[in-house]
């Protein structure tokens, strides 16, 4: 082999095996640089130039009181700052989307999403205020850095390697009083991480139930095309409405993922 290839080969080598390290520092240095990207996206003040960030997300596995109906769901997002929000997943056989863009939300097939809200009545959250970040959250970017400080962690460093990557394993609850004030003793949180701060599944354990959801093509952009705020081409069956009822909206869309209602509702 020639001098100079083996001269790259050999800078080459290292370059890739660092690329398949996942994060080893402080467990929540990790975490805080987990958080730091979508507090540009999602919250004021947030310093990354990215203001934009779409992901996939499967439900690869749900025990207790949640409907097994959740379980291979995949729900598609997009996210850009200031006023920008859109969800797309499976619901009752087809797709549903649910959108903000700036001062109107639209959501489709709309005679469905009527259907939907007619359903829970009596279960939705309260109309918020019309925000000035893409969904309603009472905290600032600058406030959001000390999130993992809420956490209480636990000690060591365990590595797990999902779908090829490799990934640090963090987990642990919420800082005790936080816990006791929000009746969230209970609580437990577990997240694989892979190199560059990359969230690659999350699970969420209560007393009653437990969730891990899988996170794929997550990317950050300065902006998302604007077609993406837009209904579909020829689409008619829209509903519209004002971001005040924005939560509404992807709370029944959270809530019928699969093929059935939340028992109750049916």
């Amino acid at each position: 082999m020639h001098r100079a290839a083996l001269l790259v080969l050999g800078l080459a080598i290292p370059f890739f095996a660092h690329a398949q390290n996942a994060p080893s520092e402080n467990r929540y240095d990790i975490l805080g640089k987990v958080f730091r990207p979508f507090f540009s996206v999602l919250l004021a003040g947030g310093e990354a130039p990215e203001k934009a960030a779409s992901f996939k997300m499967e439900v690869t596995e749900v025990t207790g009181r949640l409907p097994k109906e959740f379980a291979g769901a995949t729900l598609e997002a997009a996210v850009q700052f200031p006023n920008k929000v859109k969800l797309s997943a499976p619901v009752l056989g087809e797709e549903m989307t649910v959108c903000r863009n700036g001062d109107e939300v639209w959501a489709i097939p709309g005679e469905k999403i009527e259907y939907l809200l007619k359903q829970f009545a009596g279960h939705l959250p309260e109309p918020t205020k019309k925000s000035k970040t893409p969904v309603y959250l009472p905290i600032t970017a600058q406030q959001a850095v000390f999130l993992p400080a809420l956490f209480v962690l636990e000690d060591g460093k365990l590595f797990e390697e999902i779908e090829g990557v490799q990934t640090r394993v963090i987990s642990g609850g919420l800082m005790p009083e936080l816990a006791q004030a929000t009746k969230a003793e209970d609580f437990r949180a577990t997240m694989w991480v892979a190199e560059g701060y990359v969230p690659k599944q999350v699970r969420i354990v209560r007393r009653d139930f437990s969730m891990t959801v899988t996170i794929r093509d997550l990317h950050f952009a300065d902006k998302l095309p604007a077609k993406t705020w837009r209904p579909p081409d020829g689409v008619t069956d829209i509903y519209k409405t004002t971001p005040e009822v924005l939560e509404q909206l992807l709370y029944v869309v959270v809530n019928s993922l699969g093929d059935k209602l939340p028992p109750g509702l049916q």
